[in-house]
């Protein structure tokens, strides 16, 4: 039997359902978590960089997002998919980023593209690029991520047939194959130390 709890982007209740269990130690929930970080981050890096075309930004946003879960993981764990509350809150936190850079400055545009990924995935990143920014992260959750159209509207707090409308506005650069670049992506994302200390983070 679940219990329903309040769903608010960015706090812990941002949970669609917590399963009844028995409560985890200390040690455990870190374990429990650890192995969650390590078994998602790079994923979830890869399709934050695909969104935001800039890998410290990615790194920034999902570490964040990680920080934020940790601090209720124990509830967060037993919903239905943690990895979409993570991304949830990091695709969120560039959205509120983008919009202090419009607002301040009145444009805003992404990285460009580095010259060490292969042409194919280059080619990607740069129509991805030439996209608004609402319709590039549709592109990749529904592509890339695997999210359904409601779980994108609930992201971007809009209807569904807004999303559905920005998916056929940007169906020039979905490929069938478009998800056989997350590989590369992900290999470019997560390329060097991006300083991540999880130790000291969760202690």
């Amino acid at each position: 039997m679940s219990a329903l709890v309040d769903h608010r982007a960015g706090s812990g209740a941002d949970v669609a359902a917590v399963q009844d269990g028995p409560a985890l130690t200390s040690a455990q929930l870190r374990a429990d978590f650890g192995a969650h970080l390590e078994a998602h981050y790079p994923r979830l890096v890869a399709q934050l960089y695909a969104i935001t075309l800039d890998s410290g930004e990615a790194h920034d946003v999902v570490q964040d997002a990680y920080s934020r879960a940790w601090r209720d993981w124990a509830t967060i764990r037993c919903s239905p998919d943690p990895s979409a509350w993570v991304r949830r809150v990091a695709v969120r936190s560039t959205i509120r980023s983008w919009q202090r850079v419009l607002a301040r400055f009145g444009i805003g545009r992404p990285s460009p593209v580095g010259e060490s990924v292969d042409p194919r995935t280059g080619a990607l990143l740069a129509a991805l690029g030439r996209l608004p920014a609402g319709e590039r992260r549709a592109v990749v959750l529904f592509h890339m991520a695997g999210a359904g159209l409601e779980e994108i509207a609930a992201v971007e707090r809009v209807r569904t047939d807004t999303v559905q409308a920005r998916l056929v506005r940007a169906r020039h650069v979905v490929t069938e194959g478009m998800a056989d670049v997350l590989p590369a992506v992900l290999g470019l994302a997560v390329e060097g130390d991006d300083g991540y200390d999880q130790d000291e983070e969760y202690r």
